[in-house]
């Protein structure tokens, strides 16, 4: 779709890892997070989730954000799904 990046990913955080901050996207970008293994705490503006294997999780991703593992024990897989909007640029004519 023009105007439009899909980043599908698998992460993997140790235990106790925490991957930091993600600037905020473009205003109307989209992630999904879902959890494969272990536990996620997914921070989204001043917000905290905590996330297990088998949960999920959408929020417009035009905030900072961002992922850690808090198990001190089992490491953390987990699937991103953005829609990240970009500036549509011009065709030449």
């Amino acid at each position: 779709m023009p105007g439009v990046n899909l980043e599908l990913l698998r992460a993997t955080l140790p235990p106790g890892c925490d991957a930091g901050s993600f600037p905020a996207y473009a205003p109307g970008s989209h992630e999904y997070v879902a959890v494969e293994t272990g536990r996620l705490q997914l921070t989204v503006g001043g917000t905290r989730l905590h996330l297990e294997a088998g949960d999920s999780a959408y929020f417009a991703a035009d905030i900072a954000h961002g992922y850690a593992n808090p198990s001190p024990e089992d490491a953390c897989a987990y699937y991103v799904a953005a829609l990240i909007m970009r500036p549509r640029s011009r065709r030449p004519t």
